[in-house]
């Protein structure tokens, strides 16, 4: 008795010539779903030989969106990191986009207007004081055919002066030079120190611009020329309280104060050797 040589095949009892070509060799279950049928399409013809509907196209708006998402995926999978997608970096509405470049809050035209007023505001009161000053030095004027002779104008430099007249050489010319002075340098000051922060991105700007339009007034005992810095101030402290300006001042108080974020507290400590090495 010899059995058949091993050929690989699994037996069956319905193999051979005599075998009903309908029905499956043992081994070979029949396919679990018929073929696939080609779906109608809505019109009511069928696809060409596709089971799936064609693709639908995403809209013109959402194209470059999905193209920049296509790339991020590509770009990760060429560098052979796990395919993630990264999150759209959305700027909050009541913040000031920050610039590329230097990392910083981009500065709106609003700091930029109210800076450049502020400092000229400056400028216009020292340009004054420095008039009543040449002034109150009395120069000297060419007078013919005498030559030249010294003219007294002390008392008509500035506004106050002129309101208190006084003798030359006497200490209350000296007073009045001192308080001319001081009034100059608290105007000039405080527009100065209020621009210079503001373009710096501090909010009490605001106010403080505020308080040097009314420090301002002071150049009214001044000079004509002294008191042009009333008007500047004040339209150097109008852009401040724009909304351009806010988000500006927004930005830079969440950089310089972020918000403190505390870590979960730990209430499982183990101690000795960790129970997977146990």
């Amino acid at each position: 008795m010899s059995w058949p040589a091993p050929t690989g095949d699994p037996v069956s009892p319905k193999t051979g010539p005599t075998a009903d070509p309908s029905t499956p060799a043992t081994g070979h279950p029949a396919p679990l779903y018929p073929p696939t049928q080609p779906l109608p399409a809505p019109d009511g013809s069928p696809h060409a030989g596709s089971p799936y509907p064609p693709t639908q196209q995403l809209p013109a708006a959402e194209q470059p969106q999905a193209d920049e998402t296509r790339q991020a995926v590509d770009h990760q999978a060429a560098a052979g990191q796990i395919e993630t997608l990264a999150p759209v970096a959305v700027e909050p509405p009541h913040l000031a986009p920050l610039n590329q470049r230097t990392g910083q809050p981009a500065r709106p035209w609003t700091i930029w207007l109210s800076t450049v007023l502020l400092f000229a505001g400056a400028v216009a009161v020292t340009v004054g004081l420095s008039l009543a000053m040449w002034e109150m030095a009395s120069p000297w004027e060419r007078v013919q055919p005498e030559g030249w002779t010294k003219i007294d104008k002390f008392n008509e430099a500035t506004w106050l002066t002129a309101q208190f007249p006084s003798e030359p050489a006497s200490g209350l010319r000296v007073l009045f030079a001192i308080v001319c002075c001081l009034i100059g340098v608290l105007v000039a000051g405080s527009a100065a120190v209020v621009a210079y922060y503001a373009f710096s991105g501090y909010r009490w700007t605001r106010i403080g611009a505020l308080v040097a339009l009314g420090v301002s007034l002071l150049s009214l005992l001044l000079t004509p020329i002294a008191s042009i810095s009333i008007a500047l101030v004040a339209l150097g402290a109008a852009p401040l309280w724009l909304p351009a300006s806010t988000r500006y001042f927004a930005r830079w108080r969440l950089i310089r104060n972020p918000e403190i974020t505390y870590s979960q507290p730990i209430d499982h400590v183990v101690y000795g050797p960790l129970p997977r090495y146990r």
